[in-house]
């Protein structure tokens, strides 16, 4: 960024300032998609696409939860984006083409969650590391709900998330007619959350 100091004034070159970066190009790390089934009692509880930086070090985790009876593979392109910046990103198959109820399925979120502790780091490319200190949660539509119950607690996991991400979260139909577990109270501070939470939506609805 071009920053000009005349007589103690701060003035900025807009004409020559220029990002170094930009969020929509990719990332300088190179990836291996990593996918998981889950065959054996030492595999994960569900089926997992992996997306983890090759290059030696120690990254966050990103917890993606896929939409409303689509596949995590569909979320590809987005994920390698994100896992390119940094991030070993964890997308599970939660259900097939016969989406269960939404407890369930947040309990299937959180089993996945439980497992990360001892089976995700075998799964990794070598001399890449997980730093489950710092992991985050997301999730598409009907996943971005199940992400946001997940993190208020709706099921026991055994590792606490750092931040939360919405992508266009929807919790039903509108006021009067949510799915199941009703998270939304429409009272003040009723997502009573200290972690850094962001929703991003390409529309409002209701």
């Amino acid at each position: 960024m071009a920053v000009l100091e005349e007589k103690g004034i701060i003035k900025i070159d807009l004409k020559t300032t220029r990002s170094s970066t930009s969020v929509f190009e990719t990332g300088s790390l190179s990836m291996s998609s990593i996918h998981v089934d889950s065959s054996n009692i030492a595999s994960p509880p569900k089926p997992l696409l992996i997306i983890s930086p090759t290059d030696e070090g120690t990254y966050p985790v990103l917890l993606f939860l896929h939409g409303f009876v689509l596949r995590n593979i569909f979320h590809t392109q987005i994920l390698r984006h994100i896992s390119s910046y940094g991030f070993i990103v964890v997308a599970p198959q939660l259900y097939g083409l016969i989406s269960p109820s939404g407890m369930k399925e947040i309990r299937s979120a959180a089993a996945v969650t439980n497992w990360l502790s001892s089976g995700l780091q075998s799964m990794l490319p070598e001399r890449v590391k997980p730093d489950l200190q710092k992991l985050a949660i997301s999730g598409h539509s009907r996943g971005g709900k199940a992400a946001f119950a997940l993190a208020l607690g709706y099921a026991e996991t055994s590792l606490k998330f750092s931040a939360l991400v919405g992508l266009d979260p929807v919790g039903g139909k509108g006021k009067c007619c949510q799915t199941d577990p009703k998270i939304l109270t429409f009272l003040p501070h009723s997502f009573n959350l200290t972690i850094p939470v962001c929703v991003i939506g390409t529309v409002l609805a209701g």
